[in-house]
């Protein structure tokens, strides 16, 4: 397998959030390997998803887990049932053009501090790049953008730092919503993952449903750029560009009233549980043609199925303040 470090971080590092350290596989949606060295790609991700909640024999170790795990995502996130206020401290994010004033760090605080970064041809060597840069990918498995290891872009959690590694798209959406007319859960266009790491291997992934629902809604000019240098070949990078600015903190929502957290996992193999997740409740309002253009990518849509909850509390972070 073609393992990529994103960050610096050495491999026997994030293996700490994975089902073995013997077994380290990467966490990128990339191809996926097994001890020798026999690949599975995204198309075989989406062919045995439908087996994912029973115990399986097509899951043996080191991807047992994705059969087996009591904490998996996504999940249904269920309104009706009440999910939990955690506080009433706001979560804010800010960027270059718009800085924000450092909130106060309480345990349960939240904050995205995102920069401007530009692209780069460097590619796989991307990971090592100790400058503010990203580089555009097909994984295989999604579109996605990953930074370089100087990139200061970050999530708060209290006082624990998760510098941003990667983010990338699913159509339709992995998680769902549950509420009034929809009882069982409402699936959004698609959904935009900021997956951080923490120093010691932690993952927490940031997740915002993209509503492509509304034919008056201009298409997102950052979402465009990411698509159109978005090489078609699955396992690339883009090598061919570089100086393209780009915000994530731009692709967050400006109104969202709450973000729900639960602990979960990866949504690919090895699914590997002990990651903090944190959904936006209000979408990113996207043209319907921009959620074409991302299928367009791969033949199947690359969304995992909703997983049992199996009693996990939802908790919710109220009045969210964008500055």
């Amino acid at each position: 397998m073609k393992t990529y470090s994103i960050k610096v971080i050495a491999l026997s590092i994030l293996s700490i959030v994975l089902s073995s350290p013997a077994h380290a596989s990467n966490w990128d949606h990339s191809t996926l390997t097994q001890e020798g060295g026999q690949g599975y790609d995204g198309t075989f991700w989406a062919t045995v998803e439908g087996l994912s909640s029973s115990n399986s024999a097509a899951f043996k170790f080191p991807y047992a887990e994705c059969a087996i795990g009591s904490h998996q995502s996504p999940i249904a996130i269920n309104l009706t049932s009440n999910p939990i206020p955690l506080s009433l401290n706001p979560i804010t994010k800010n960027s270059d053009n718009n800085p924000a004033a450092e909130p106060e760090h309480r345990a349960d605080s939240l904050a995205v501090r995102y920069t401007q970064s530009v692209s780069t041809s460097e590619g796989a060597a991307i990971g090592k790049d100790q400058g503010n840069a990203y580089v555009f990918r097909n994984t295989g498995h999604a579109v996605q953008v990953s930074f370089s290891a100087g990139y200061p872009g970050k999530l708060l959690i209290g006082k624990d730092v998760y510098p941003l590694v990667q983010f990338h798209f699913h159509t339709p959406s992995e998680h769902r919503v549950i509420k009034g007319q929809y009882p069982a859960g409402h699936q959004y266009s698609g959904e935009l993952h900021f997956v951080h790491q923490r120093e010691d291997g932690k993952l927490a992934v940031l997740g915002i449903f993209l509503d492509g629902s509304h034919g008056s809604v201009a298409e997102n000019p950052i979402l465009m750029n990411i698509i159109e240098n978005t090489p078609q070949e699955h396992d690339t990078y883009n090598t061919g560009g570089s100086g393209l600015p780009l915000d994530p903190a731009k692709l967050i929502p400006t109104e969202n009233e709450s973000v729900f957290t639960y602990a979960g996992s990866l949504t690919t193999p090895p699914c590997s549980e002990g990651v903090s997740w944190y959904v936006m409740s209000e979408p990113l309002k996207v043209a319907p043609s921009q959620i074409q253009q991302l299928q367009k990518f791969f033949a199947l849509n690359n969304n995992r199925i909703t997983q049992n909850t199996n009693f996990r509390t939802v908790e919710i972070h109220k009045k969210l303040h964008v500055d």
